[in-house]
């Protein structure tokens, strides 16, 4: 089961994922990070994968998304937190080269 929480710091917004991110469990988020976007209106939006457990294209795909949303909203997108695996899929994504505030 996914889950989120969120910290909203000024004009910083962290979302911290839960669990496994597959199909259903990004459908579950997906929805959760666009309302709170758009409700703060955050500048940054900060997505951290540190309690990932599991990740398929399903996570590329809300993460592409998200950035595309979060564009969109004014705001820039950050990933932190990635594992060795998960930060594989994402650079294979692309994602690495978007923005990712540990490199």
């Amino acid at each position: 089961m996914t889950k989120a929480e969120f910290l909203h710091d000024k004009s910083k917004l962290t979302v911290f994922l839960y669990g496994e991110i597959d199909h259903h469990g990004a459908r579950q988020v997906r929805g959760q990070i666009d309302s709170r976007v758009l409700k703060l209106m955050p500048e940054i939006v900060i997505i951290n994968f540190s309690n990932v457990t599991f990740m398929d294209s399903s996570g590329i795909g809300l993460v592409l998304a998200r950035y595309k949303f979060c564009s969109d909203c004014g705001a820039s997108l950050y990933v932190e937190g990635v594992d060795r695996q998960t930060g594989k899929i994402l650079a294979l994504a692309g994602i690495k080269t978007i923005q990712n505030i540990n490199n």
